[in-house]
């Protein structure tokens, strides 16, 4: 069900809940049955985990598992950077422009760091687009399932996050150099991309708060070409 899967993206049933099919189904106008199988396919993406065979409940977050999730991500959605970059032709070309200005159209305004469906919506198009000529439909869906759960997380520490980080400039600048067909420097420009958004989340969010980073832990914010050696 779409809703229950906006609502879990959102935050609106927080990390841990349980999901209580008697009270859920009256709130989506929907029964039991559709609701579980809802649940299940849920629990195939990472969004739900299922207790004791029966219940279930919205998948936890951490720490760990963001900074897992932000390298993962960074590393398919290189590859598939590489792949468009290499394959697109000019129509890709439009899509990417088109998708790019889309998303500036629906901007918050200057100062504000309010961010609405519309532009949620824009934003995962936008992304998807950059990597659509990719050649593999494999690396796509992976991309998908790894946007939606950085999604999450992002969504759920806005409310604790601060404005200043322009990510319009971000978008246009990736797009710039992936236009230029300049591969690797736009792989290095998402990379830094993605890896600035988790560190804003894990700034802003008070659950994923940690004392001392081990240097281990830090993100990637470069990526190094296949040619180059240790």
């Amino acid at each position: 069900m779409d809703r229950l899967r906006g609502d879990i993206l959102r935050g609106v049933l927080p990390p841990g809940e349980k999901l209580r099919l008697e009270h859920l189904a009256p709130r989506y106008g929907v029964g039991r049955t559709p609701l579980r199988e809802a649940c299940c396919r849920l629990a195939s993406e990472g969004l739900v985990t299922i207790v004791d065979q029966r219940g279930f409940r919205v998948a936890p977050i951490s720490r760990a598992d963001l900074l897992d999730l932000t390298r993962t991500r960074q590393q398919i959605e290189t590859l598939a950077l590489r792949g468009a970059i290499a394959q697109g032709d000019i129509a890709w070309e439009g899509e990417v422009t088109a998708a790019l200005h889309r998303l500036q159209r629906r901007a918050p305004a200057s100062g504000s760091g309010t961010l609405d469906d519309t532009w949620e919506l824009e934003h995962a198009r936008f992304h998807a687009t950059l990597l659509s000529a990719c050649g593999s439909p494999w690396l796509l869906k992976f991309h998908a399932t790894l946007f939606d759960q950085s999604e999450r997380y992002r969504r759920l520490s806005q409310a604790y996050g601060k404005a200043g980080r322009n990510v319009e400039d971000e978008h246009a600048a990736l797009v710039k150099v992936a236009l230029e067909r300049d591969a690797e420097r736009a792989c290095a420009l998402l990379t830094e991309h993605i890896a600035r958004t988790t560190e804003r989340v894990l700034a802003g969010h008070p659950g994923l708060h940690t004392v001392a980073p081990t240097p281990e832990a830090a993100l990637p914010t470069k990526v190094r070409s296949p040619r180059s050696k240790d």
